[in-house]
Protein backbone atom coordinates (compact mmCIF):
# COMPACT_ATOMS: atom_id res chain seq x y z
CA UNK A 1 0.00 0.00 0.00
CA UNK A 2 1.48 3.35 -1.01
CA UNK A 3 1.05 6.43 1.11
CA UNK A 4 -1.65 8.64 -0.34
CA UNK A 5 -0.72 12.14 -1.51
CA UNK A 6 -1.64 14.27 -4.51
CA UNK A 7 0.52 13.08 -7.40
CA UNK A 8 2.23 16.45 -7.94
CA UNK A 9 3.50 16.36 -4.36
CA UNK A 10 5.06 12.90 -4.77
CA UNK A 11 8.77 13.31 -5.44
CA UNK A 12 9.62 9.59 -5.49
CA UNK A 13 7.84 6.28 -4.98
CA UNK A 14 8.84 2.63 -5.22
CA UNK A 15 7.63 -0.60 -3.64
CA UNK A 16 9.02 0.32 -0.20
CA UNK A 17 9.12 4.13 0.01
CA UNK A 18 7.15 7.25 -0.86
CA UNK A 19 8.69 10.71 -0.72
CA UNK A 20 6.39 13.75 -0.63
CA UNK A 21 6.81 17.49 -0.25
CA UNK A 22 6.74 18.82 3.32
CA UNK A 23 5.35 22.03 4.81
CA UNK A 24 5.19 23.64 1.33
CA UNK A 25 8.87 24.52 1.85
CA UNK A 26 11.13 24.09 -1.19
CA UNK A 27 13.69 21.38 -0.47
CA UNK A 28 11.83 19.83 2.46
CA UNK A 29 10.50 16.30 1.90
CA UNK A 30 8.99 13.52 3.99
CA UNK A 31 10.25 9.98 3.41
CA UNK A 32 7.87 7.26 4.59
CA UNK A 33 7.49 3.54 4.36
CA UNK A 34 4.58 2.37 2.23
CA UNK A 35 3.51 -0.22 4.74
CA UNK A 36 2.72 0.68 8.32
CA UNK A 37 5.45 0.40 10.91
CA UNK A 38 5.95 2.50 14.03
CA UNK A 39 9.71 2.63 14.29
CA UNK A 40 12.79 2.19 12.12
CA UNK A 41 14.97 0.59 14.77
CA UNK A 42 12.89 -2.58 14.91
CA UNK A 43 10.07 -2.11 12.43
CA UNK A 44 11.78 -1.94 9.04
CA UNK A 45 11.92 -5.02 6.86
CA UNK A 46 15.37 -6.11 5.65
CA UNK A 47 14.56 -4.61 2.22
CA UNK A 48 13.46 -1.28 3.73
CA UNK A 49 16.52 -1.16 5.95
CA UNK A 50 18.87 -1.88 3.05
CA UNK A 51 17.31 0.70 0.72
CA UNK A 52 16.82 3.57 3.17
CA UNK A 53 20.44 4.80 3.14
CA UNK A 54 20.84 4.74 -0.64
CA UNK A 55 17.50 6.55 -1.02
CA UNK A 56 18.60 9.31 1.38
CA UNK A 57 21.86 9.68 -0.54
CA UNK A 58 20.10 9.89 -3.90
CA UNK A 59 17.54 12.41 -2.65
CA UNK A 60 20.21 14.54 -0.99
CA UNK A 61 22.39 14.54 -4.10
CA UNK A 62 19.44 15.49 -6.32
CA UNK A 63 18.39 18.32 -3.99
CA UNK A 64 21.95 19.68 -3.87
CA UNK A 65 22.12 19.82 -7.66
CA UNK A 66 18.66 21.36 -8.10
CA UNK A 67 18.64 23.98 -5.31
CA UNK A 68 20.81 26.30 -3.23
CA UNK A 69 21.68 23.75 -0.54
CA UNK A 70 24.50 24.07 1.95
CA UNK A 71 23.29 21.37 4.34
CA UNK A 72 20.55 18.73 4.48
CA UNK A 73 19.15 17.76 7.86
CA UNK A 74 17.50 14.42 8.51
CA UNK A 75 14.92 14.33 11.28
CA UNK A 76 12.50 11.70 12.45
CA UNK A 77 10.23 11.86 15.45
CA UNK A 78 7.11 9.75 14.83
CA UNK A 79 5.26 11.02 17.88
CA UNK A 80 2.26 12.74 16.30
CA UNK A 81 1.77 10.22 13.49
CA UNK A 82 2.56 6.67 14.57
CA UNK A 83 3.97 5.71 11.20
CA UNK A 84 7.64 5.58 10.34
CA UNK A 85 8.66 8.70 8.46
CA UNK A 86 11.46 11.21 8.51
CA UNK A 87 12.16 14.55 6.92
CA UNK A 88 14.98 15.77 4.77
CA UNK A 89 15.24 19.53 5.22
CA UNK A 90 17.60 21.41 2.95
CA UNK A 91 19.19 24.59 4.28
CA UNK A 92 20.79 27.38 2.31
CA UNK A 93 23.78 29.37 3.53
CA UNK A 94 21.50 32.37 4.15
CA UNK A 95 19.91 30.77 7.25
CA UNK A 96 21.40 32.31 10.38
CA UNK A 97 23.28 30.18 12.90
CA UNK A 98 20.57 30.73 15.54
CA UNK A 99 18.01 28.95 13.36
CA UNK A 100 20.10 26.04 12.18
CA UNK A 101 19.38 22.49 13.30
CA UNK A 102 15.96 21.80 14.82
CA UNK A 103 15.38 25.57 14.91
CA UNK A 104 14.72 25.32 11.18
CA UNK A 105 11.23 24.00 11.94
CA UNK A 106 10.35 27.45 13.28
CA UNK A 107 11.09 28.87 9.83
CA UNK A 108 8.53 26.73 8.02
CA UNK A 109 5.88 29.48 7.77
CA UNK A 110 8.45 32.02 6.54
CA UNK A 111 10.06 29.63 4.05
CA UNK A 112 6.80 28.25 2.67
CA UNK A 113 6.40 28.79 -1.06
CA UNK A 114 4.01 26.12 -2.38
CA UNK A 115 4.61 26.93 -6.05
CA UNK A 116 8.40 26.80 -5.73
CA UNK A 117 8.14 23.62 -3.60
CA UNK A 118 6.21 21.97 -6.45
CA UNK A 119 8.70 23.21 -9.07
CA UNK A 120 11.69 22.00 -7.06
CA UNK A 121 9.95 18.72 -6.30
CA UNK A 122 9.40 18.18 -10.04
CA UNK A 123 13.08 18.92 -10.80
CA UNK A 124 14.23 16.50 -8.09
CA UNK A 125 11.80 13.84 -9.36
CA UNK A 126 13.12 14.27 -12.92
CA UNK A 127 16.74 14.09 -11.76
CA UNK A 128 16.06 10.89 -9.79
CA UNK A 129 14.42 9.35 -12.86
CA UNK A 130 17.37 10.35 -15.08
CA UNK A 131 19.90 9.00 -12.59
CA UNK A 132 18.18 5.60 -12.53
CA UNK A 133 17.89 5.16 -16.28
Amino acid sequence: MRASAPSESVVYADDSWTVTLAYDVPGWVVVMTNRHTDDWSWGLSPLEASTMGPLIQRLSAAMKVEADVERIYTMGFGEQWRHFHFMLMSRSSSVGADLRGAGMLALAPDLADPDEALRLGARVRQRLMRDVS
